[in-house]
């Protein structure tokens, strides 16, 4: 959450570059302003927030996908929108004593990126992209297909080494180097006994013996 709040605040600010993040549960989407035909930014992004991530002795998983993302609350019932200019508040609403909690964003982008991870059966602390795209990334981003799914890659987020990855350490303070997200990776290995196959899928992809 941190990593994101630096990144739409002190680089991606501006109109054209700004990012709209939404957390769902124990994760974020992160969204683009516009359409992105290049990749790269986004692979970066996702690069730097695992990195960043590591630094607290924990590991994330990601997806990068495509789709809409849009505003829905105006298709909210009449009823809740009025519960919510009645009770000031945007994002939940009053239940008697209780509370009903609002999430006024949804689409596709959202489901193509859970499906997109969910569909790989590789465990761990990994990085997924669709393999068509792929081809819209860098080479400075190392992947590798699925075995048993060429149409999906994993992304090597502990040596992908980009000029966006620099910028977002060096403006945003997002990020740490390759060395030390390797050593996260032992570290976290060793102090929490991962299942054997979260930490084979987890090597495996990012490279490391």
């Amino acid at each position: 959450m941190e990593g994101i709040y630096r990144l739409g605040t002190r680089l991606y600010k501006d109109d054209g570059d700004r990012l709209f993040a939404h957390q769902f549960g124990d994760g974020f989407i992160i969204v683009a302003d516009f359409h992105e035909p290049r990749l790269d930014r986004c692979a970066a992004i996702a690069v730097a927030l695992m990195r960043h991530i590591s630094h607290a002795g924990c590991l994330a998983r990601a997806a990068i996908a495509e789709g809409e993302f849009a505003d829905i609350s105006g298709l909210w019932p009449k009823v809740i929108q009025e519960a919510i200019a009645r009770d000031g508040s945007d994002d939940c609403v009053s239940l008697g004593s209780g509370l009903m909690t609002l999430l006024p964003v949804m689409g596709t982008a959202l489901i193509a990126a859970n499906k997109l991870d969910a569909r790989n059966p590789v465990k761990g602390s990994i990085l997924t992209i669709a393999t068509s795209d792929s081809v819209r990334i860098s080479p400075s981003f190392p992947r590798r297909t699925i075995d048993g799914d060429a149409c999906l890659s994993v992304l090597d987020w502990v040596h992908a080494e980009h000029r966006y990855i620099d910028l977002i350490w060096s403006r945003a303070g997002v990020g740490r180097s390759p060395v030390d997200a390797a050593r996260a990776i032992r570290d976290y290995i060793d102090a929490e006994e991962p299942p054997p196959a979260w930490i084979a899928g987890t090597l495996d992809s990012s490279n490391l013996s």
